[in-house]
């Protein structure tokens, strides 16, 4: 559909009025940042470059610049107890990169999860690593846990003796069980690299388990899903000495420029994470359990990690064989509900709607209202003949977004 810039732009202007009050946000992937975190973005500070190490750039000005990098990697290591971070890569895909050239060569070995069971583009076979040359094994996984198979992990760690171990998915429905695989790599001489982009602001919260504590070497993140800031990249490690590897090739090799005007709405939302001290993502995972529980009322199936409670923002409902996932995603579109798609980790070869309450408790919604969220998840949902589910294709959706309106209009 053609239209003109201005009418982009008005659009573009509507655009989070209409996610904040006319949509149910259930997409695991997004957030909302504090107001404050919004209005601090500074384009002035984009203006011009501001290349290499704090404090000694080589642009005239640019001395603010060094101070924000300063007070934003103060605040990233106090929220996650990390030696050293790296808060000016864009986002957590070019992280994973900065660290695969930082600390690996072409032709290394890589164990990292399988796009099957979760692993996100940046971290699989066939994706961001090809980039830098490595070679990428898959990490081996427990369906019906719906974990890392530790055990596994651990001996194929020892048998192949990878350079580099990428921990983490796209898909955690609950915590893996990482350290005998840190202590595993340790001992071939491997680096450990966690992925934390989804679980970030659970581990600023202590609802989700510190790498660094498993001993880890590495973190990496985007700060827009848990954590709930604007799209950047995070780099954390706990070795001094690979902070200054990877600010070589940055200063050296791939960060001619960035857009500094980022830096203060990050240094928000960090610091506001700090003051937070935990309430937000306990209320995340109380939300997470509280639907949990609330669909299964409405009788709908839930993709549950065996013998445990729920763990992160994360909830995954099976899709039916038959059904496509993008089409069911654009159903439920149609009736307000934001919900994306992934692989079913428990079942190769299926599909499951992903789940996130991050948003709407970003938003204000509590416990008990986890009750009206099933309700209007189960009216456009259904059980198909194979027990998983189906989109109901509804002639009143109308309906529907009235009632959530009604639901979120006095929130956030």
């Amino acid at each position: 559909m053609s239209q003109t810039i201005d009418e982009l732009l008005a659009a573009c202007a509507g655009r989070m009025p209409q996610l904040q009050t006319q949509r149910l946000m259930l997409y695991a992937g997004a957030n909302l940042p504090s107001p404050r975190a919004m209005a601090a973005y500074n384009p002035a500070l984009s203006a011009y470059p501001a290349m290499g190490p704090a404090y000694t750039k080589e642009q005239p000005e640019t001395e603010l610049v060094s101070e924000l990098e300063q007070f934003t990697r103060q605040a990233a290591l106090r929220l996650f107890k990390a030696a050293w971070a790296e808060v000016r890569l864009p986002s957590c895909t070019l992280a994973n990169l900065a660290v695969f050239h930082a600390f690996c060569q072409p032709g290394d070995r890589v164990l990292a999860p399988a796009a099957e069971h979760g692993g996100h583009l940046s971290q699989r076979r066939g994706g961001t690593p090809a980039l830098a040359g490595l070679l990428v094994e898959d990490l081996p996984f427990d369906r019906a846990t719906c974990q890392l198979d530790t055990e596994r992990a651990v001996e194929l760690v020892e048998r192949i003796k990878p350079r580099l171990v990428v921990l983490g998915r796209s898909i955690m429905v609950k915590s893996d069980q990482i350290a005998p695989v840190v202590q595993a790599a340790r001992a071939v001489g491997a680096k450990t690299l966690f992925d934390a982009s989804h679980v970030l602001g659970l581990i600023a919260g202590g609802v989700y388990p510190n790498p660094f504590d498993a001993g880890v070497d590495l973190i990496t993140s985007s700060t827009y899903k848990t954590l709930p800031g604007r799209p950047q990249g995070l780099v954390l490690g706990r070795d001094p000495q690979d902070a200054e590897a990877l600010s070589t090739l940055l200063d050296r090799r791939m960060l001619a420029n960035y857009d500094a005007g980022r830096l203060p709405s990050l240094a928000v939302t960090l610091d506001e994470a700090l003051a937070d001290g935990g309430d937000y993502a306990r209320r995340i995972v109380g939300n997470s359990a509280a639907l949990h529980r609330a669909l299964l009322a409405a009788g709908l199936p839930v993709i549950t990690a065996q013998g445990d409670e729920v763990h992160t923002h994360q909830l995954l409902l099976p899709l039916a064989a038959d059904v496509d996932p993008r089409a069911a995603m654009l159903a439920l579109q149609a009736n307000g509900i934001l919900i994306g798609t992934c692989v079913d980790p428990a079942r190769a070869g299926r599909h499951a709607l992903r789940l996130g309450t991050q948003f709407i408790t970003r938003q204000g919604l509590q416990a008990q209202q986890m009750l009206d969220v099933a309700g209007l998840l189960a009216e456009v949902l259904r059980i198909a003949p194979d027990g998983r589910l189906q989109v109901h294709a509804r002639q009143d959706a109308e309906a529907i977004q009235s009632r959530i309106q009604h639901l979120i209009k006095n929130e956030y």
